[in-house]
């Protein structure tokens, strides 16, 4: 018993000298600025609001020294949601010490790496934490099969499509979950509501962004960037011709307006067959929507008399009537450039074939055996797919936008590991 309590002392001591060490760092390396920093400081329009607004409560608190303070704040946050995330997946598989500590690490190295979440001033740096929050619960919920765990994520979850709106992408995965509970325990009746909670929930977070815009911009809308996103593909591929799909004179005028500046500029596709396509998208995926379909389009809009404000509700008015039309007209082109969109996501087509193998792995073994590791690995890759597949719908797959799940591979083998040691330990004794 002594030696026992020996061992978890010093687990204790190990765990928590690393987020000592590593909060020594984040503080040490100070804040770091990227382009988002100063439009997230500044409230900008089409910046999600709770970020903006966590950013004005800590600057108004602390005015011109913030910076400090806000990456304290910040990995504070962090911490708390990958202490949450380690000790449920600890609770529910019971981890050898070792793989507790390699997957404490793992969840921590967004903050000492690439993407350096606790100095960052970007908004990842608060959807990190909530998601992995979310994780746990989800994990809890289809483990205990109790689904009063859906209001503390339906909570989390409407802060976090606030703060980044591609996690709506895990609305979907969270219905299919709480189905599979509600019709396995029979019990549709006494829980629909759970169901129509999940329903109402990208219709509350809408609503509450255009109240936050009205109150902040006096305009009742929601972000304005959306379709501008969505038409950057389209646009790419895109062959003059095109111009022939659309009758409205704003449409043509529009559309021969980014078609010529993106031939000038050698940035279409047919333009550069001798590259890899995609690969060429991404890299100049700036240069391509925010250069030309957003700025021409907001100039566009300004020589009509338009304000700021304006010119972007009605470019993304524009962009949502044009999108359609242009993917319908090149649809084969555009399903390649989307599925190696979407491989890219994963990393690669034999990484992405792996995740697939292993969400087929855990589903079947699911409804064979019930167990929580295959419940683990079945919400892991859902909630992966679900997320990798809108970004690949609407933007390029660069690692800011799926980094979330850069831990799931190594969690998958440390449990899997885990559970064979248990029951090699248990066939020994």
């Amino acid at each position: 018993m002594e030696l026992l309590n020996n061992r978890i002392n010093a687990l204790n001591i190990v765990y928590y000298a690393i987020y000592f060490v590593v909060g020594i760092f984040i503080i040490s390396t100070g804040a770091i600025y990227y382009p988002d920093s100063y439009t997230f400081l500044d409230m900008a329009l089409n910046h999600s609001p709770f970020y903006c607004i966590f950013l004005k409560i800590i600057t108004s608190i602390f005015g011109d020294y913030f910076e400090l303070p806000l990456i304290i704040i910040q990995y504070i946050i962090i911490v708390f949601g990958v202490n949450f995330f380690v000790k449920t997946l600890n609770t529910v598989f019971n981890l050898h010490h070792t793989g507790f500590i390699i997957l404490q690490l793992i969840s921590l190295a967004p903050c000492v790496y690439v993407h350096n979440l606790g100095s960052a001033i970007l908004s990842e740096a608060l959807t990190y934490p909530i998601f992995l929050v979310i994780f746990a619960f989800t994990l809890k919920l289809f483990v205990e099969e109790n689904l009063k765990y859906l209001y503390k994520i339906c909570a989390l979850l409407f802060v976090l499509i606030l703060t980044r709106g591609q996690f709506l992408a895990l609305i979907p995965v969270l219905l299919l979950i709480v189905g599979y509970v509600v019709f396995k325990t029979k019990s549709l009746a006494k829980n629909f509501y759970f169901l129509v909670m999940l329903i109402a929930l990208p219709f509350v977070t809408s609503l509450s962004e255009r109240v936050y815009n009205k109150a902040v911009f006096g305009y009742f809308i929601n972000n304005a960037m959306n379709y501008v996103h969505l038409i950057s593909s389209p646009f790419y591929i895109s062959n003059e011709s095109d111009v022939n799909l659309f009758t409205n004179e704003d449409e043509k005028a529009y559309f021969k307006l980014i078609h010529n500046s993106l031939k000038e500029a050698k940035l279409t596709r047919n333009q550069n067959l001798d590259e890899d396509d995609y690969m060429f998208y991404q890299n100049n995926f700036p240069k391509i929507c925010n250069r030309r379909i957003l700025d021409l389009g907001l100039n566009f809009y300004k020589e009509k008399g338009h304000n700021f404000i304006e010119q972007n509700i009605a470019l993304n008015k524009l962009c949502s009537k044009m999108v359609y039309p242009l993917i319908k007209q090149n649809f084969k082109i555009w399903f390649k450039l989307f599925s190696k969109n979407l491989k890219n996501s994963f990393g690669s087509s034999k990484q992405m074939l792996f995740f697939m193998v292993l969400l087929f792995y855990g589903l079947i073994n699911l409804f064979k055996t019930n167990r929580d590791i295959y419940k683990f690995i079945v919400i892991a890759t859902l909630f992966m797919l679900a997320n990798n597949t809108l970004i690949a719908l609407v933007v390029h797959s660069i690692k800011r936008y799926i980094f979330y799940f850069d831990w799931v591979v190594f969690a998958t083998f440390i449990i899997l590991f885990n559970e064979i040691f248990k029951k090699e330990t248990l066939n020994e004794s």
